[in-house]
Formats: C-alpha cells, sequence, structure tokens
C-alpha cells in the first residue's frame, strides 16, 4: 500500500523521467566524445601525410597572430566565468557527464543490481505479490517496491562485497541511492501518519501492525517476530552496547483511578523546611484522592506508572564516546537523539467472577460507543478518504464477543529526546466507564525504534455509580411516578 500511494507513485514518476534525461544527456555526451577523438584521429593521419618540417614556421606564425591570441584569451576568460559561476551556485554544467549511471558505465551498481540480489535472496518478486507467477508492474510501482524490499533486506544488501567494493570507488548509482534515502524518509512519515489514523478508527490490530512495519523500515528486516531477528538484533546490542544495552523499559508503580497532582520538580536542597512540609503535605493528599473511588460521572481518569530505561546509561556512554570519536561537541551531538515509544490502552468489562464479559457495549465517556457513528456524525474527514468496502471491512472489526479485544481506547506515543534520561513518569487520561462495574485495563506498550520484546500489563478498577447520575435516575423515576398516578 506504501509503494503504491499516489504521492510515491509520483514522486518515483518524476524520479524516472529525471533519471531518464539524465541518461539521455550522458549518452549524447559520450557520442559527442567520441566523435571527436575519432575526428581527432583522422586529423592526425592526415597531417603525418602532410607533414613538412619547412612548415613549422606557419604554427608560429599563427601562434604569434593577434587574432589567434585574442581567441585564445577570450576563451579563458570563458572557462574562467564559467567557474566562477559553477562555485557561486553549487553547480557545474558539465556533472551530468561525471553521473555515473548503471547501464551505462561499466560496474555500476543502481536498481537493477538490488532487484538481481532480492530475486538470489527470494525476495523478488515480493512474497504474497499479487501478481507474482506473472510480473506485469508499472515502472513506478517497481521502483517503489524494490526500494521497500531494499530496505527491508538491507543487511544483507550493505554487506554483499560487491557493493562495499562499489562505495569507495564511486561505482554507485545515484539517481536510485539517493532516492532510496528521500524514500525511506517519506515512508517513515507516512507510517506515522497511518498509526494516528488506526487510533482514529480504534482498531488495535492495525495499530500493531503499523508500528511492527515502522520498526522493520528503521532497522531493515522482514519479520519483527522472528526469532532470528530478534535474536541478531539482541546480540547486536549487546556486541555495541554491552549486556545492560538491549533496549528495555522497567515499568513500576503502576496506578489507575483518580488523577493525581504532579509533585514539585524544584531541587531539594532549595526548599525551605515551609515548602518540605508543604509536599509532605501534598503526598498524603495524594494518597488518599488514590484511595476514592473513580465513578461514571468523573471527567477522566489517570494512568500513571513510573519508567526506568535499562539502557539509558550503556547508551549514553556510547553516544559520548561517538561524539569524541568525530571531533564533535557531546551537547550537539546529542540534539538529534530520539527515542519513540507507543503506549496502546484496551478495555474490558469484568462478570462477578472475574472472567471478561462478551457483550460488554463498550461506553465510556459518556459517548455513542459506536465511534463509527460518531465519526460519521462529525462529516470527519477520514470518511473521504476510504472507499465504501475498506469502511465495512472496518466496521466488521468491531462486531462479535471479543471486540474489546480488537478496540484501541487510547493509543498514545512519548518520545525520549534525552538519551540520558534514566527515568520519568508518564500519565495519560482516560474516560471514565459510563456504566458501574469492574474493568480490567490492558496497557501494551511497543517501540518504534527497537526490535525488542512488547511491555504488557493489567490493571483492574471499580468504578462506581456517579452522584450525578443517581440525581438523572431518581427524576426519572419520579416522572415515571407521576405519569403512573
Amino acid at each position: 500500500a506504501i509503494a503504491t500511494s499516489p504521492d510515491n507513485i509520483t514522486v518515483a514518476t518524476k524520479s524516472l523521467e529525471l533519471r531518464a534525461d539524465v541518461v539521455q544527456r550522458k549518452l549524447a555526451h559520450l557520442a559527442e566524445v567520441a566523435k571527436k577523438a575519432e575526428d581527432a584521429q583522422a586529423n592526425a593521419t592526415l597531417d603525418e601525410l602532410l607533414n613538412d618540417d619547412d612548415d613549422d614556421a606557419w604554427a608560429n606564425d599563427d601562434e604569434d597572430d593577434e587574432a589567434a591570441q585574442a581567441a585564445k584569451a577570450a576563451k579563458e576568460e570563458k572557462k574562467k566565468q564559467a567557474a566562477a559561476l559553477a562555485k557561486a551556485t553549487g553547480k557545474d554544467a558539465q556533472d551530468v557527464t561525471k553521473v555515473m549511471l548503471e547501464g551505462v558505465d561499466d560496474d555500476v551498481l543502481g536498481m537493477q543490481w538490488v532487484k538481481k540480489n532480492l530475486t538470489a535472496l527470494g525476495v523478488w518478486p515480493p512474497p504474497n505479490y499479487a501478481t507474482k507467477n506473472d510480473i506485469n508492474m508499472d515502472a513506478p510501482t517497481e521502483r517503489n517496491l524494490i526500494m521497500t524490499m531494499g530496505r527491508l533486506n538491507a543487511r544483507a544488501l550493505n554487506s554483499h562485497p560487491q557493493l562495499l567494493q562499489a562505495g569507495p570507488t564511486g561505482k554507485i548509482d545515484p539517481t536510485y541511492f539517493q532516492s532510496t534515502m528521500e524514500y525511506r524518509q517519506r515512508v517513515g512519515q507516512q507510517l506515522d501518519n497511518v498509526l494516528r489514523f488506526a487510533c482514529t478508527l480504534r482498531s488495535f490490530q492495525l495499530a500493531c501492525a503499523v508500528l511492527d512495519a515502522i520498526v522493520m523500515f528503521k532497522i531493515g528486516c522482514m519479520d519483527a517476530h522472528s526469532e532470528t531477528e530478534l535474536k541478531w538484533f539482541q546480540n547486536f546490542m549487546e556486541e555495541k552496547y554491552g549486556k545492560e544495552g538491549t533496549p528495555k523499559l522497567i515499568l513500576e508503580d503502576t496506578y489507575l483511578g483518580v488523577p493525581t497532582e504532579e509533585p514539585s520538580k524544584d531541587k531539594e536542597e532549595n526548599k525551605t523546611e515551609a515548602e518540605k512540609k508543604e509536599e509532605e503535605k501534598n503526598k498524603l493528599v495524594q494518597l488518599i484522592a488514590q484511595s476514592r473511588q473513580v465513578t461514571t460521572t468523573d471527567d477522566k481518569m489517570s494512568l500513571e506508572m513510573q519508567i526506568t530505561r535499562q539502557h539509558a546509561e550503556a547508551f549514553t556512554k556510547e553516544k559520548l564516546a561517538l561524539c569524541q570519536r568525530q571531533g564533535i561537541p557531546p551537547q550537539i551531538g546529542m540534539q538529534a537523539y530520539r527515542e519513540s515509544w507507543f503506549i496502546i490502552v484496551r478495555a474490558y468489562k469484568l462478570n462477578e467472577d472475574g472472567s471478561r464479559m462478551s457483550n460488554w457495549d463498550g461506553a465510556m465517556g459518556g459517548s455513542n460507543p459506536n465511534h463509527f457513528e460518531v465519526l460519521k456524525g462529525n462529516k470527519h474527514a477520514i470518511f473521504d478518504m476510504l472507499t465504501e468496502d475498506t469502511i465495512a471491512s472496518f466496521e466488521k472489526e468491531f462486531v462479535g464477543s471479543d471486540v474489546s479485544d480488537r478496540k484501541v481506547i487510547v493509543g498514545w506515543p512519548f518520545v525520549i529526546s534525552n538519551v540520558a534520561q534514566k527515568s520519568g513518569k508518564v500519565k495519560i487520561h482516560l474516560p471514565p466507564p459510563d456504566v458501574p462495574g469492574k474493568y480490567e485495563f490492558s496497557v501494551t506498550i511497543k517501540s518504534q525504534e527497537f526490535l525488542c520484546g512488547v511491555e504488557e500489563f493489567k490493571l483492574v478498577v471499580d468504578i462506581a455509580q456517579g452522584v450525578k447520575k443517581k440525581k438523572e435516575e431518581k427524576q426519572e423515576e419520579d416522572k415515571e411516578g407521576k405519569k403512573d398516578k
């Protein structure tokens, strides 16, 4: 779907057109060079036939001729002006003749080389591709699919002896390999958008699939759940960062209930005795608040957890060492760090025996539990993007006794921009269920960067009937009683 998206097809079409132009211009240049060489050889042969020692004076006369000298000076001045223009603009009119092109220059690697090696790896045509037995795809689609499969098999391709040899010698076709870097960045942005799309549709299956695709594209692997790939990644991280370098989140102090106040962030040494006493008082108030039961009429409830990054210290040491080796100030080198994780929350209503209720409608926050009806009612732009068949497929996903397994309550990203940050508190607000009773909330945390295990935990909370709702029900009962009289 990514490879055939309209934006990517448009870019691929333009890239192919530009490459065709470069190829045509270089072939024309090579033909011109060959013709000049042929003409020079023919003239040299003629000169040999007509060569006479007494004719040397003619050349001397020509060289001393004022018109010839003026023409020579004008030519030199034109060269200087062209060089100055090239230096100022960063462009060289002759650059196209220096571009190494696969299929034009000898031993240059490009898209066809990648396709050939993907075939050797058994991944071209792509697995389960619709026209695998009779490939008949247009050029832009083929180009995008080759770049996609090339990225997913990057480890095998990047370590290929031919590519390792071609790199230092400049035998790389930039019209393909530069495009792959732009494609990778563009696909990353598109996958982030699809992830938001999945959460809008409340689809747990789609959200997890997109998160896997994001990691696969960043790491360069075909299966985010393969034991072989997971083992490779663990060994790679341990080799680079040490035993504690495998990315992992340690979850502590998980809590779901009444929202609590954030503690003061002032340093302990800067606090007065009065401020310390006030902080202790606030902690007590927080504990009391946490003991209060959530009700159906609360505005929100809070999912809180303390997260510790097991790999923080190992990553920091390696990044500092890298900055030192490259001569980059650490404060600058660390600025580009980004580590993304994604939290997905699902909810289940429990029966009295603690088992999951199969027919719960998922009503939370006083809103219509059928989120598709809500999206349609609000004329959400998403319905302008989807076909009727696609909408019907998503609607079927939320029908059945196990619908709670497939329905996202909240999807929440959190990003680490400080590689040295060891721990921190994450707080997410959730709507309370509309009906009192016991509920189980399942929390899934997946990485958007690493091939690592999924962190999961469950919390059970008892939701009480809200006071406001009790009054409303009493008013309804009073109305019914008056009608009966």
